[in-house]
């Protein structure tokens, strides 16, 4: 069962993975190239909430995805704002 509150950065993580067109093997392997041992059932533990990813598996996560460690941990905090169109608008779409 899923946690109530949320662990760490799951579902950005997640669609990161599905971005980048890898399967959690795939990830798994990338992240061990950076020295953190994981499976892919590892992954999936933490895609879906069941395990908290350590700070240590972030970095490596961050490094696989070649991003900034930061963007691993904080996913957008808002939808970007298109140009031209008051906000107003783009709250109801």
């Amino acid at each position: 069962m899923p946690a109530t509150e949320p662990l760490g950065p799951m579902v950005r993580i997640a669609d990161l993975r599905k971005a980048h067109g890898w399967s959690q093997d795939q990830l798994a392997d990338r992240i061990r190239e950076h020295g953190v041992q994981i499976t892919a059932a590892g992954i999936s533990n933490v895609e879906s909430g069941n395990k908290q990813a350590s700070d240590r598996l972030l970095t490596a996560w961050a490094k696989a995805f070649g991003i900034d460690t930061l963007n691993v941990w904080h996913g957008p905090l808002r939808k970007p704002i298109a140009p031209g169109v008051p906000a107003r608008r783009q709250a109801a779409r």
